[in-house]
Formats: C-alpha cells, structure tokens, sequence
C-alpha cells in the first residue's frame, strides 16, 4: 500500500502527545502465549484484556504506538456504526439492531472505565454531537431516525430544523440536525498512549518499529518473523485494519483502505466559537464525503474529510481549509496550524467484522469511521474469543468478511468510489 502524500506532516495529536516510555525493536526470539500485529485501539485493547484474563502478550508495531488510524482521527468517540440504525432494523431485524446500538453504547462506557480506572489524561469530555443535513430530504431522514431510536430503542435524540440550527452550529449549508448527548470527545492518540501504558502495566509488552514481514503457522502455534527477530506463539490477533498490506489474504481482499485529511486551526478566540458551534457539540454531515468538525479544550477547530483519493499531493489540505470556510464563512482568515493525513478501514457492508482465518489467525477490522470506542469493545472481544473460545456470537463475528472485487487495484476501486460520492452529492 502506498503511503499517502504528508502521511508523516506532524498532526495536533502528535504534537500535543503525552511523553511515555518509548518501546524497544525486537531483537532475537522472543515467546509468548499471544502476539498482536498492530499497536492501535484494537490490538491495545486485546493485549489489555488478555493479559488481564491471564495471557502473556506480546504486541508488535511497525511504527510507534497510535501510529495508524487510531492516533490520526478525529477524536470523536460516538454510537452507532455508518449504516443508520434503521438500515441496521432493515437487514438484521429490530431486536438485533437494539443490541448492536446498545453494544456500541457499551463500548463507550469501557472506554471510560479503562480512562477512569488507568487515570489517562487524553481530555474525555461528554460533548455531544450533531449530524447536521447536507440537503433538505436528510434532514426529513433524520427526523424518521430520531423518532425510530427515540420510539423503538429508547433513546434520547431530538431534532433542530433550519430555523432553529443557530442553537448548534452556525451555518449557511446545512438543512437542520439531530442532537444526540451520548458521545465524547478525546484525544486519540493520548487514549492509545494511556492504553499501552495500562497494557504494559499488567505485564503485556510492546515493541515498536517492529514491522511484521511473514506469519509461519504450525500446527499449534504461529512464528511470527521481523527483520530483526521472531515470536513464537500459541495465538495471533491481527489488528491492523486498513493499515494491513498484504501480511493476511483476508484483510488484504476484504478491507479497502480509504484516505482521511485532516487540518486544525490556530487557536482561535472562544467568542468566535461560541458563535459557530455554541454548545461545543461534536459535528458531521450527511454528504457522501462526510466533513467532521469539532472544537478542542485549546479553542482550535479540527475539520476532515471531503476526498477519500490517496496521493493527491499537499494542495488537498487546502481544499479541506476551503470546504470548512464554506460550511462556517465565519472561520475565513484562521490559519492552519496542523495538517495530516491517514487511512480508514472500509468492507463493502460498511459494518465492522470479526474474524478467524482458515490457519487460526484472530482480526477485527472494518470499523469504516466509527472505531473510537468500538476498537476498544472489539479488543476485549477477541481477548475473550481467545481465552473462552466465544466472543459472543454477535452480528460483527457472524458476517463474513467479503473480498472486494479487483482488490488489487485498490487506487482505482478509492477513485471509482470518489466519483460516485460526488454524484451522489450533486444529484441524490
């Protein structure tokens, strides 16, 4: 996979990471009861979890801890998953859409417990969010979703039509919103920081810069090789998601990985934000490409999304900065104190899946923009899987991880799915 254009510019998370002890490459040979490919949210999370259930752990990443999606998003901690609950009732039923809702939920509430109990300084605030409407026929769809999850699963949402949008955002684009309190903000790559600390803590190690180059499996236990060294195991979880490659056939064939560009603001006078987002809610659109925006404890605005093509040189920050002065004209003249970029794992569901390959080998993945706090669930989940051998029997470990067509050409499936949002967004 190519690595996309300023994937390495220095993000607002990086520069405002918390100082840790930074992990050693592996050398030699090394055993252990699990190894984990992959130091993000998800392997954090099941290295945390196992050794907590008794298993010695082992995690390798090829870069630094939080490298990947999961120190680069956007700090949004939310429910739910892409498709919309109703969509979820659509295909799986009522009473199992209620129990993924409650189960993205849940997850939000580990993510505090770990936060409260490790005492993690990645600045967890109950903000809230809205999702405001890209055109008028969304916000009719959101007014349905609001009064569905208020009616069937009961939820607490409500909704502000245009009249009434000023109360959360000012803007001149959007069509009205739905307010949902439930969510949290964060600082991605702090919480990633703190979880590997928690990991280590109980026993679990972890060696950056240890890029996995080959999996060898055996009959009862699986080598995993580096440049500078092996770890032998009884179990392996990959947890690498959109940053796979093509060290598993199956993440390989059925995770696509989608680019995410990111820019944060200086920082900026709080009477201006208290203008444009007033009540400090967490904000992402029904547009095809998705832009998200919050405000940060330091009064700065980190805005995403708006074109998913990877390689596209540093001018796309720009035309990120333009897309957020469009959507709040208030913002005109802040500078850009922090761009970067980064991949999302996306399946051709949209819905996260976990896994276990024909030779043994454990992954979760597909998490397509909500695996904030669902990474963490799904880390426990496959710590469970390992140690009780369920991980419950929900929905995620029921769907099959499905290869996307020409998986190989996997640019030119990003830039197929580009024009098709940009369609979408002209003419649906």
């Amino acid at each position: 996979m190519d690595k996309m254009d300023r994937m390495d510019t220095l993000s607002l998370w990086k520069a405002t990471a918390n100082s840790y002890e930074k992990g050693r490459t592996l050398e030699g040979n090394e055993e252990t009861d699990v190894v984990v490919i992959g130091a993000g949210f998800t392997g954090l999370s099941s290295a945390f979890h196992l050794q907590k259930l008794g298993k010695n752990v082992i995690v390798l990443e090829q870069e630094t801890v939080g490298y990947g999606a999961s120190g680069r998003n956007g700090g949004m901690v939310l429910p739910g998953y892409k498709p919309t609950m109703q969509e979820l009732v659509k295909k799986y039923g009522q009473d199992e859409a209620k129990l993924l809702n409650d189960l993205s939920l849940i997850s939000i509430e580990l993510v505090k417990k770990i936060i409260d109990e490790h005492q993690i300084n990645c600045d967890f605030r109950n903000t809230g969010h809205i999702v405001v409407a890209y055109k008028a026929k969304h916000f009719e769809e959101l007014k349905l979703e609001s009064e569905y999850l208020n009616k069937h699963f009961g939820y607490e949402s409500r909704v502000l039509d245009r009249s009434q949008l000023h109360i959360e955002i000012d803007s001149p684009i959007y069509h009205g919103c739905l307010v949902d309190d439930s969510s949290y903000s964060f600082q991605p790559l702090n919480y990633a920081i703190g979880l590997a600390e928690a990991a280590k803590s109980i026993g679990a190690r972890i060696f950056e810069h240890s890029k996995v180059l080959s999996i060898e499996y055996g009959q009862n236990s699986v080598k995993v090789l580096t440049e500078k060294g092996a770890v032998t195991a009884k179990d392996i979880i990959v947890a690498t998601d959109a940053y796979s490659g093509k060290i598993m056939n199956e993440l390989n064939q059925g995770v696509l990985p989608i680019s995410a560009r990111i820019i944060a603001t200086e920082q900026l006078p709080e009477s201006l934000l208290n203008t444009v987002i007033p009540n400090d809610r967490m904000v992402f659109d029904t547009s095809s490409f998705l832009y998200y925006f919050r405000r940060t404890p330091e009064n700065r605005i980190v805005f995403g999304g708006g074109d998913i093509r990877p390689n596209l040189g540093d001018g796309v920050y720009q035309k990120v900065y333009n897309a957020m002065i469009k959507l709040m004209p208030r913002l005109a003249g802040s500078k850009m104190d922090y761009r970067w970029g980064g991949f999302i794992g996306v399946t051709i569901d949209q819905f996260p899946v976990i896994g276990r390959t024909k030779e043994g080998a454990y992954f979760a993945a597909g998490y397509t923009g909500h695996g904030a706090s669902l990474s963490t669930l799904f880390g426990k989940l496959l710590a469970q899987w390992i140690v009780t051998g369920s991980a419950g029997g929900y929905r995620f470990e029921k769907e099959r991880l499905k290869s996307f067509p020409f998986y190989n050409q996997k640019t030119m499936l990003v830039n197929i799915a580009h024009i098709g949002f940009k369609l979408l967004d002209i003419i649906a």
